[in-house]
């Protein structure tokens, strides 16, 4: 993104927090996350414009984590300094493993040195809460890379790790890799091994496994993340982003240039999808039982708590599910396979 640009879309971001002032109904604002690709391309002093709009529109007196998403080839001493400066507090890097040949197959930028120093040069700034993601799942990656991939991982201190088994994207560059049978993806019983061994590992290195692709020390969850999970309305705002009110969906182009012209017009460009009652029960279904904690029965309508119990009789018996203290949730020996225990618990 080129320096007018920049500036051009930092304006358009604020632009359209004033005409959405009201989207959150007065709801205090607790946690800010800057992703996708907008840290990597603006300034720290960009992203502090962006942070001053939405204190002077909703105000930030509640606010308690405020995260970007950093590339480990970004980060420098003076970079988390200055991210510091605007009140950043939580750091969330792509390191996805410490392979340097399977990093060069997923086409990033960084080494596994530069992803190690990158951890460190956050907390030596006095960050003291910082997330990685890593993958598993990738052509190539054997159980000792996998190990090795954990190793480096806990033994760098970090607070958070989010782990996700790679997927083919169709009309991505790996999905099109596959189908000419340049690669071979890992086969889901390999992969589930994959997950017990992530899993347990973890455990071991003192990590809480609080959702089922996420797992943090003690005190240290993603509070931006569990509002998704929680259902709590959310305001995204750029090129791209998602935002929910508890009964409908919205999101904007991608396309950045018609995104800002838009903006500019004072005519925000969306898409949206309004959720119909078995919309929101199912999605709070799949939401809540993604989590370890699962679904609390007791937030339930009646009628709807003797749906779900029900249909998930079944799960019950065979251990796929379980029902503890009014609770519904799914046993970690089973997350791996947890879209389709789920998704027998749908309303059609």
């Amino acid at each position: 993104m080129r320096q007018e640009e920049a500036a051009r879309y930092v304006s358009a971001v604020c632009r359209e927090l004033e005409l959405r002032k009201d989207y959150l109904e007065g709801a205090p604002v607790n946690t800010l996350y800057f992703g996708g690709g907008t840290p990597s391309r603006l300034s720290p002093e960009q992203i502090g414009q962006i942070t001053d709009c939405i204190r002077n529109t909703f105000g930030l007196s509640g606010l308690t984590e405020f995260t970007v998403e950093c590339n480990p080839d970004d980060v420098t001493p003076a970079y988390i300094s200055a991210l510091q400066s605007i009140g950043v507090n939580r750091i969330s890097m792509g390191v996805q493993t410490f392979s340097d040949d399977l990093l060069g197959f997923l086409g990033r930028l960084h080494n596994s040195s530069q992803a190690v120093d990158a951890v460190q040069t956050c907390h030596q700034a006095g960050i003291d809460n910082v997330s990685i993601d890593l993958m598993y799942g990738l052509p190539g990656q054997t159980a000792a890379i996998q190990q090795h991939d954990l190793e480096v991982a806990t033994s760098l201190d970090v607070q958070h790790i989010s782990s996700y088994c790679l997927s083919y994207e169709e009309g991505s560059p790996l999905s099109r890799m596959r189908t000419e049978k340049r690669i071979v993806s890992v086969e889901d019983d390999i992969c589930a091994a994959m997950y017990d061994r992530m899993c347990n590992h973890l455990h071991n290195a003192g990590f809480t496994h609080y959702e089922i692709s996420n797992f943090c020390k003690p005190g240290y969850h993603s509070r931006h993340n569990s509002s998704y999970w929680d259902s709590t309305p959310y305001l995204g705002v750029g090129a791209g982003a998602h935002s929910y009110n508890g009964t409908s969906r919205q999101w904007s182009p991608n396309d950045l240039d018609a995104y800002m012209t838009a903006i500019e017009q004072s005519q925000p460009l969306f898409e949206a999808e309004h959720l119909s009652p078995i919309d929101l029960y199912n999605e709070k279904l799949m939401l809540t039982l993604r989590t370890t904690q699962g679904l609390n029965l007791s937030a339930l309508p009646p009628q709807d708590r003797l749906t779900v119990l029900q249909t998930a009789e079944t799960l019950i018996n065979k251990g796929s599910l379980l029902l503890e203290n009014n609770h519904l949730r799914i046993p970690e020996s089973k997350m791996f396979i947890s879209d389709a225990i789920i998704s027998t618990l749908f309303k059609s």
